[in-house]
């Protein structure tokens, strides 16, 4: 197997992935959770995103970590993926407002306006 096709099973597989998690109507949190993200407080905000998830007794939120997306003078970034496909990314986001953004969209089906990254 090639470099290419192994390439492309994965990605297949992820992709497939994925689209279960829609299916069963979960919400996806993806914290940019890189050296950049690391050293201004992603750390805390993974931490906070769990304590809330635990506490609140919330089933219908996936906490996902990703790499660099190369905005590091906005990280930590936090990017909502409501179940019905929508993506919502969070600059400079702290513990409080980690705890804030999940409550209000898993149970309000709601953004934080003021949050959302500005371009």
């Amino acid at each position: 197997m090639t470099d290419l096709e192994m390439y492309q099973r994965l990605r297949k597989a992820a992709e497939e992935n994925i689209r279960e998690k829609r299916k069963k109507g979960k919400i996806r949190a993806v914290l940019g959770y890189s050296k950049c993200s690391v050293s201004v407080g992603a750390g805390s905000v993974l931490k906070a995103l769990q304590e809330v998830i635990s506490e609140a007794e919330i089933d219908d939120v996936i906490i996902e970590t990703t790499g660099c997306i190369g905005l590091c003078s906005k990280e930590p970034l936090l990017d909502i993926f409501t179940s019905d496909g929508e993506r919502y990314t969070y600059e400079l986001v702290d513990a409080k407002m980690a705890k804030a953004i999940v409550i209000s969209h898993s149970l309000y089906n709601e953004n934080i306006e003021d949050w959302l990254l500005k371009n």
